[in-house]
């Protein structure tokens, strides 16, 4: 700014740009088309979904089974605030798997990774990890794939 050059502020209100012309005739052409849509997503990406992971993963689910949102974050917390038991989390990992958990009132244990491992979760870690905190609860372990910030991917051969 200091230099005369133009700065857009992004954080708050409306946008300096036009609506791009594309988009007007979109909105234009599909204003009628204004009912909710189904809570669990389209079925016809759902019936997509099913069949992409028939054909490439030998996986068979049903639409039904399926469940399509915005973003993986809210999906990931709905899940931890209706699992009753305990969670597991990788460290690294995303920062807010840890966090969402203590919000849904579960209790969260962090199993450690090491560089030497390449981040990798290692079997004897997560034996560990399951041993010492014990039987007497449901357990989910919450791996993404690639992980962030080490970028592993799990590999379920592994296991």
């Amino acid at each position: 700014m200091a230099e005369g050059q133009m700065v857009y502020h992004f954080a708050f209100g409306q946008s300096p740009f036009p609506v791009m012309q594309c988009l007007a005739d979109g909105l234009r052409e599909n204003v009628h088309q204004n009912a909710y849509l189904s809570v669990a997503g389209l079925p016809e990406l759902r019936s997509a979904i099913c069949d992409f992971h028939h054909n490439y993963d030998d996986l068979d689910f049903t639409a039904d089974q399926v469940l399509v949102a915005p973003g993986s974050k809210e999906l990931i917390f709905l899940m931890i605030y209706l699992f009753n038991g305990d969670i597991y989390c990788l460290s690294p990992t995303w920062t807010t798997y840890h966090p969402q958990t203590k919000l849904a009132n579960n209790s969260a244990y962090i199993i450690s990774t090491r560089a030497e491992d390449q981040w990798r979760l290692m079997p004897e870690d997560l034996d560990r990890t399951l041993t010492e905190t014990g039987e007497r609860t449901n357990k989910m372990l919450i791996l993404t794939n690639p992980d962030n910030p080490s970028k592993y991917l799990v590999n379920y051969y592994l296991f």
